[in-house]
């Protein structure tokens, strides 16, 4: 391939986008050919050629990526795929039938089943399993993954639930190369998670495997989040490890290099197998195997041919590939340094030097796709990644490869070639915990799809002027381009004319997120939480979901919201309070309102303890305390302040933005609606979330009349235990031609507003 071959790699990436119908994707990767040199006609003709298959090609296979199951199978015989998961009462694994994979969930019916499962069931065995298909989740947060697209670009199309099968209905594997590799995989990470504390095994077997279902929450948000989770990915580092380790042994065998070359790319298409097939072990490992063939025939290839030969390759294996985040940097950051590299090594003589500029780069190529998927990134980054890479790369991961190379010959040789890296990671671990995360986080939000090029034709310039003048005067145009880019997408909000409430799917909870125009205040009212139920040790799960953290938070910050000016707790109850604390530690709070009344619950004083602590004027609001912002009115119409049981105490608000109405009432019962319509006031509006998440003790029918909705919002849990909403409130709104909304159908649910007309999309709508 000519040099030129990147061009066809990204009219093959462009081909797949546009296919898929992003567009956007496909003009700012097409337009990258504006700063490269310009094609001659033949090349302009090869990229014309290359689009138009790859565009087709996507077509075939997205077509043809469909299930071969009806979906009332219940009996199901294959292999297992992956590592099997024992995560407290829950087992999951890949299971690989003729033609299909489905993912088991399975619920572990007792202790002793679970160590059974936990000692017996391995990868490559055979099974057979009872259970019922179920599709998966699709796109239920608008800041959330949508779950089914995610497996669905596997081609995995369905769940398989039910009791967890016992390991006498699996049989052993057969002698097969892949099904050994498997079993060394999982016997691999059993050793290393059965001789170290969580907290090390995780990122051991990360680092050597391509395994981290077993990271603690903690350290993977602390990766995340200060933008180290590259470090944790099986990639290029591995390659070059294990070929200088495969190498040296080899010539120390006798063997001559010729034969070594060719040895290492016959080892590392199962090096690829045994570290997870990730993208970026598979291009690395890829490349790794282009690179000692070509030294070994003495052949010379330009390093962005090699490049974009692999990247044609896997996408021709897999076109899914394309819409891997891993996929994107991986390729992203090696052809940012290849182009770089000469740059960097004959100006700069210096390690460290190179390790700087190097790891700049990468930050600021990598910057808009983080932003894109992330939402914030972290000041710490490039610091950390200077003092990490040299250590885990190094002392670590070397160490790490070594030890479980020789644990399966000498578990004591294998313990102390594995000490070296245990004390790597315990050292990185205090250093992620000793720092304060929030500081140096900046938000930005989730940038229209039109800045990404403009982001990349700010960064693009800028390296261009770096690279021909160094840190002079040259630099300051490019670096005003980028400021002014982020400045626009920092404040983009400020071009924003429309009112936006959301009623966001935190489950059986509520939360509801309110924007006034232009963002001039943000109030949430309601943080959710998620309630816990007492168990056994042995059925608790490794992480528990905190659904404040994974939806409410993230809905914020991929808004680019940094503040909220009003956190309105309308009463105590787990279900609407309980993420109280986990937002105050993520977010910056202005104000807190709180109902009046008695404090009695236990949980109530944890938040309102926590507020204080964090010097937060907290307000007590009941029946009469209004106010105005923005252009909007809020009207306090419950509590009184006499309440003695919770959800009476609910703060019930009636608001107008933009002359649409909305009445949010908390969990406010009959007994609660009766009092509010004795006074008599005009309670109409046009949107009515629905009290106590549709129960019957709510929702009265004189309530209903009076405030005469056109919507009414459910916020309920899917299939949760209440039976909310229940059948004959939501009969009581239909028989009254009122559209109902439910987040456990719907997931988010968001109302635009302007000048009076409003606009409704939810999550699950938007993503078909």
């Amino acid at each position: 391939m000519m040099k030129a071959g990147y061009l066809y790699a990204l009219c093959a990436i462009g081909a797949i986008y546009s296919s898929n119908g992003q567009y956007t994707w496909a003009i700012l990767i097409i337009a990258l050919f504006y700063f490269f040199p310009r094609a001659n006609g033949m090349t302009v003709s090869l990229c014309l050629l290359t689009f138009v298959f790859f565009y087709v090609y996507y077509q075939v296979a997205d077509g043809r990526n469909v299930t071969l199951l009806s979906g009332q199978e219940e009996m199901f015989i294959g292999k297992v795929e992956s590592v099997p998961d024992i995560n407290g009462d829950l087992l999951s694994f890949r299971l690989q039938m003729a033609g299909e994979t489905v993912i088991i969930r399975q619920k572990i019916s007792s202790q002793e089943q679970q160590e059974s499962l936990r000692h017996r069931l391995k990868a490559g065995m055979t099974c057979r399993i009872q259970g019922k298909l179920d599709h998966p989740p699709g796109q239920e947060n608008f800041a959330g993954m949508n779950y089914s697209e995610y497996l669905r670009k596997q081609g995995i199309h369905w769940l398989v639930t039910g009791k967890a099968l016992m390991p006498n209905e699996c049989t052993q594997p057969s002698a097969s190369l892949f099904n050994r590799l498997s079993f060394i995989r999982s016997k691999g990470v059993q050793f290393i998670e059965h001789s170290y504390p969580v907290d090390i095994s995780g990122l051991l077997n990360a680092l050597v495997f391509g395994y981290r279902d077993h990271i603690p929450d903690k350290i993977e948000e602390a990766y995340q989040r200060l933008g180290l989770s590259h470090l944790l990915a099986v990639s290029g580092l591995n390659v070059a490890i294990l070929c200088g380790m495969l190498f040296v042994l080899l010539l120390r065998a006798g063997v001559t290099r010729e034969q070594a070359a060719v040895c290492i790319a016959a080892v590392l298409p199962f090096y690829i197998f045994l570290t997870g097939g990730g993208a970026s072990i598979v291009r690395a490992g890829m490349m790794g195997t282009c690179l000692v063939l070509l030294q070994r025939y003495r052949t010379k290839m330009h390093p962005l041919s090699i490049i974009s030969c692999v990247c044609l390759v896997m996408l021709l294996i897999n076109p899914y590939y394309a819409f891997q985040l891993g996929f994107q940097l991986s390729f992203l950051n090696v052809f940012a340094l290849m182009v770089s590299s000469r740059f960097i090594f004959s100006r700069y003589s210096s390690y460290w030097s190179q390790i700087f500029i190097s790891s700049l780069i990468c930050q600021m190529i990598s910057f808009p796709l983080i932003i894109n998927s992330f939402y914030e990134v972290s000041l710490w980054s490039l610091p950390l990644n200077l003092l990490f890479i040299p250590l885990l790369s190094i002392i670590a991961l070397p160490s790490a490869s070594l030890g479980v190379f020789f644990s399966f010959f000498s578990v004591p040789l294998a313990k102390l070639l594995f000490y070296p890296a245990v004390l790597v990671l315990q050292f990185t671990n205090q250093v992620l915990f000793g720092l304060d995360h929030e500081a140096f986080a900046v938000t930005f939000g989730k940038p229209p799809l039109l800045l990404l090029p403009l982001y990349y034709a700010g960064i693009i310039y800028f390296l261009i002027c770096f690279e021909k003048g160094g840190l002079t005067r040259a630099l300051l145009p490019p670096v005003l381009c980028l400021l002014s880019v982020g400045i626009f997408h920092w404040n983009i909000h400020l071009f924003d004319n429309k009112g936006r409430v959301t009623y966001l799917n935190v489950g059986q909870g509520d939360s509801t997120l309110i924007e006034l125009p232009l963002r001039k205040q943000v109030y949430l009212i309601d943080t959710g939480g998620t309630i816990q139920f007492q168990t056994e040790a042995w059925k608790k799960r490794r992480k528990e979901y905190n659904v404040t953290k994974e939806v409410v938070l993230t809905a914020l910050k991929s808004r680019g919201i940094r503040k909220i000016d009003k956190l309105i707790l309308t009463h105590g109850d787990m279900d609407h309070i309980g993420g109280a604390q986990t937002l105050l530690s993520g977010i910056k709070v202005k104000e807190v309102l709180f109902p009046k009344g008695m404090i009695n619950e236990p949980l109530e004083k944890r938040v309102l303890h926590e507020a204080a602590k964090r010097h937060l004027p907290i307000t007590v609001k009941q029946r009469g305390r209004n106010w105005s912002a923005g252009g909007g009115e809020f009207q306090v119409l419950s509590p009184y302040g006499d309440e003695t049981e919770s959800n009476a105490r609910s703060i019930v608000i009636w608001a107008q933005m933009s002359s649409v109405s909305f009445l949010f009432t908390g969990d406010l019962e009959e007994p609660g609606e009766q009092r509010i319509l004795s006074e008599g006031q005009p309670l109409g509006a046009i949107f009515l979330k629905a009290g106590h998440h549709g129960s019957k003790t709510s929702s009265s029918a004189p309530f209903i009349d009076q405030v005469k909705p056109s919507y009414a919002i459910f916020s309920a849990g899917k299939n949760n235990r209440y039976g909310h909403p229940h059948p004959e409130v939501v009969s009581r709104f239909i028989e009254r031609g009122v559209r109902i909304l439910r987040t456990d159908q719907q997931g988010d649910v968001e109302i635009m507003v302007s000048e009076g007309s409003w606009k409704v999309r939810s999550s699950v709508n938007a993503s078909k």
